[in-house]
């Protein structure tokens, strides 16, 4: 299932459900028994998770345990994440990489939205920290100083998460924030499909000295994904395209949230 097709589900906050999507996504189908050995808590406990987990439509319930649900809301691999909305996401780096100043020190998460944003950053002389794999592809302007952060590397989304990462993120301050998201709802939040980058995302906003952006397409918005990132009112300002739905956009400018609307021959319009 590719982003454009994500359907509205809620976001997984406690930390025992999302430990166990997380070992059911890595092995499609567990057992009560062996998530109760797992945490520590008795069967009973597991089987109301799992329950509650069923009847958000996360996973589907077994006589044993559970499998992962017929439909589920996993992410996409990042090459087909990377063909959906591609003139709307390369519109949406550039306006946002205009928002960069001389000399910031900018976060960037993983995405293929947040790679726009790299990719159009020109003649400037910042330095971009980011997780972002994808970003050793690009050929980049010379003035841009890039640092990796370390950490265990996710194929699925060229994306770097874990400890190091975490470590990485703790002595650097940025002045600029932009993180790409896969699901913003009113009632939800920001939300992500792959719960050990919630935490790398976390930490970049942690440690955020000025403005935090969010740069999203159309098929991103009034919708939610399994993880939480951080609710709206962290947000300074969304960056969207032409297509999202113009109802939806007032809900978030009533609800406090800056909206910058990226038109298709590039400009902005603000609300």
């Amino acid at each position: 299932m590719n982003e454009g097709t994500l359907s509205p589900l809620p976001p997984v906050t406690n930390y025992r459900h999302k430990k166990i999507l997380e070992l059911l996504y890595q092995k499609s189908v567990v057992s009560a028994e062996e998530l109760a050995s797992e945490f520590g808590v008795s069967k009973i406990t597991i089987r109301r998770d799992l329950d509650a987990l069923a009847a958000d439509k996360l996973l589907e319930r077994t006589r044993g345990g559970a499998v992962l649900a017929s439909n589920p809301h996993l992410e996409a691999m990042f090459e087909e994440k990377d063909s959906v909305a591609k003139r709307e996401k390369r519109l949406i780096g550039k306006y946002a990489a205009s928002l960069i100043n001389e000399h910031d020190t900018v976060f960037l998460n993983a995405g293929s939205t947040t790679l726009e944003v790299l990719r159009h950053l020109e003649g400037k002389r910042v330095t971009v920290v980011t997780n972002n794999a994808a970003a050793l592809s690009l050929d980049i302007d010379p003035a841009v100083e890039l640092i990796m952060l370390g950490g265990e590397y996710r194929p699925q989304s060229k994306s770097l998460f874990g400890e190091l990462t975490l470590v990485g993120i703790r002595h650097i301050f940025s002045s600029i924030t932009i993180l790409g998201i896969n699901g913003i709802n009113l009632k939800k939040g920001c939300t992500s499909a792959v719960y050990q980058e919630t935490t790398v995302n976390g930490a970049m906003i942690d440690n955020s000295n000025s403005r935090i952006i969010v740069v999203a397409d159309h098929t991103k918005m009034n919708a939610a994904s399994s993880f939480l990132t951080c609710p709206l009112a962290k947000i300074d300002l969304v960056v969207t395209d032409w297509l999202s739905p113009k109802p939806f956009l007032d809900e978030l400018r009533e609800a406090g949230v800056k909206v910058e609307v990226v038109s298709d021959d590039s400009t902005a319009s603000q609300g």
